[in-house]
């Protein structure tokens, strides 16, 4: 058997949909100081000491450049009943996308995090680089709340959860 390793975006595509990730909504704010969020996959921790994490969006989308502007970006991590939210704010034009759930609170840094949210973070951008369609922010985390759920996940172009070990 011969295997054929030349790349396309295709195939890439479908090799990253391979590869579960968590689901989070992004929040930042618009120039006039309104709330703005996306659905996003591509975040990650990247250290511990300091507390750093790495989120890459395409560097032509309104949420990029609220980020560029603001310096500042909240991460939700969305748990398993949150789908229909993820599904809105990937798909919601731009001048929607300030809808967010009545349940949220405002941190001192004036970033929105959700209170149905697993897991929140306020993150202070210290580093972006530019790659090619994308900017990756490396960013330092200011606050962290941690709450029970189980997670909503993206896999194979679909929403899914992961049960907890031992179910």
């Amino acid at each position: 058997m011969t295997l054929d390793f030349t790349p396309n975006p295709g195939e890439f595509r479908k090799a990253w949909g391979k590869f579960p990730t968590g689901v989070s909504l992004v929040s930042t704010r618009t120039e006039d100081g309104k709330p703005y969020c996306t659905t996003a996959n591509a975040i990650s921790s990247v250290s511990l000491d300091p507390m750093l994490v790495h989120l890459s969006l395409g560097k032509d989308g309104t949420t990029c450049a609220n980020i560029v502007r603001e310096g500042r970006f909240g991460i939700n991590m969305l748990g398993a009943d949150d789908e229909e939210l993820a599904i809105f704010f990937s798909k919601a034009p731009p001048e929607e996308r300030w809808r967010v759930p009545a349940e949220h609170q405002v941190s001192s840094n004036g970033t929105v995090l959700l209170d149905e949210a697993l897991t929140v973070m306020d993150c202070r951008v210290v580093q972006e680089v530019e790659a090619g369609d994308h900017i990756v922010f490396i960013a330092e985390v200011d606050g962290l709340d941690v709450r029970e759920g189980e997670p909503l996940v993206f896999y194979g172009g679909k929403f899914t959860t992961v049960r907890e070990p031992g179910d």
